[in-house]
């Protein structure tokens, strides 16, 4: 087996390998919408790939099949070419995801050499627009602005969410020309942040962050049910994507709304 990098990603290229049971996530980097990179078995008709993100750090195997793949080949490649592609990076750990639940013991069973653990995520998705926690509001002190704003960018700062931006979209056009974002400022200082990170076919994937000594004062849950509003009126859908330990993330996308969906293995591995 041999696994063909595909420089130029795009929809046509997604239509071949997204399916109702891919991760949006990697589905908007297949796409071309976000940063990342796909590797495929054949260049013109792609049945298996494995699909990396700048953003989550990590690689989901993709497509209709896996079952022709050849255990020995595989390792070969991930030793050869994915594990050097890391270290340039610096990222001394494999972490990977499937399309698939049945998908999973395959790739383990694939790669023996390797010590893989294994964790959860879980998914919440918008049931009902009318579940939309509506009784939010923006604690005292604090100043409300679109990511796209001119004072956004100015706040001191502003890199550090830069940053973040592009690893998710590979630039901060691409951001400002797909994306949405709001964030709470006070004395120049973005203090938190949510923002969508992935999209496709009118799905968005986004995330919160907020920084001491401003947590626990409701911010990332207003922010959330405002990126919400803004996404559901343009007639979009939401995905929200948090490790099963990640009790404080949970709790965010329920109190805004949002309901639990499904949950998903990852394996990872040290290098």
């Amino acid at each position: 087996m041999c696994l063909h990098h595909i420089s130029r990603k795009n929809q046509l290229l997604a239509d071949k390998i997204v399916h109702a049971n891919s991760d949006i996530m990697y589905s908007g980097i297949v796409a071309g919408n976000n940063n990342g990179n796909v590797w495929v078995d054949n260049i013109s008709n792609p049945a298996f790939c494995m699909v990396w993100s700048e953003y989550l750090e990590g690689f989901h195997f993709m497509g209709s099949r896996c079952n022709h793949i050849n255990k020995l080949e595989l390792q070969a490649f991930i030793e050869d070419t994915i594990i050097p592609f890391l270290s340039a990076k610096g990222i001394s750990c494999f972490e990977f995801s499937c399309d698939f639940r049945n998908w999973m013991p395959i790739i383990c069973e694939m790669l023996p050499k390797f010590e893989i653990k294994k964790n959860k995520q879980h998914v919440y998705r918008l049931a009902n627009k009318n579940n939309i926690n509506t009784g939010l509001t923006l604690p005292g002190g604090y100043e409300l602005l679109s990511l796209a704003s001119d004072s956004v960018a100015k706040t001191e700062n502003y890199e550090i969410i830069k940053i973040d931006l592009e690893k998710a979209w590979g630039n901060i056009n691409n951001f400002l020309r797909f994306g949405k974002g709001f964030a709470a400022i006070k004395n120049n200082q973005i203090c938190s942040f949510t923002s969508t990170h992935f999209l496709y076919n009118n799905i968005f994937s986004f995330g919160t962050e907020t920084y001491y000594p401003h947590k626990k004062k409701g911010l990332s849950g207003f922010l959330s049910v405002t990126l919400l509003n803004s996404i559901i009126n343009q007639g979009a859908d939401i995905w929200w994507d948090c490790m099963e330990s990640n009790i404080a993330s949970q709790k965010t996308a329920q109190k805004v709304g949002l309901t639990f969906d499904h949950e998903y293995e990852v394996g990872w591995f040290k290098l």
